[in-house]
């Protein structure tokens, strides 16, 4: 079967729908970044199957966005040590400001 492929912000989607020895549809994903493959195979270990191909197209197409937001659109937090230090120099700030605001 012909892979479909699909961008998805700087990403490329290709998905491959085949039919496993049961006759149920499978989808292989591959995600590209522009030259440089992410992931060439959706790992095999447990997947759906699918009473039609495009089903499993559907399916593949899901997963490689999942995939995609959570391994490169997920923002990084910060360590508490950086949120209580932001935290204490707020409070600070605030303080200081208000306390010259009221001796004025």
């Amino acid at each position: 079967m012909p892979a479909r492929t699909v961008s998805y912000g700087e990403f490329e989607i290709a998905v491959r729908p085949e039919r496993n020895p049961l006759g149920a549809w499978i989808a292989s994903v591959s995600v590209s970044h522009g030259a440089r493959t992410v992931i060439d195979i959706r790992p095999k270990t447990v997947q759906p199957e699918w009473l039609t191909e495009e089903e499993a197209i559907r399916d593949g197409l899901e997963w490689g966005h999942r995939f995609i937001a959570r391994e490169f659109n997920t923002p990084q937090g910060r360590s508490w040590v950086a949120e209580r230090s932001h935290a204490e120099r707020w409070f600070r700030d605030a303080e200081e400001s208000g306390g010259s605001e009221t001796s004025a």
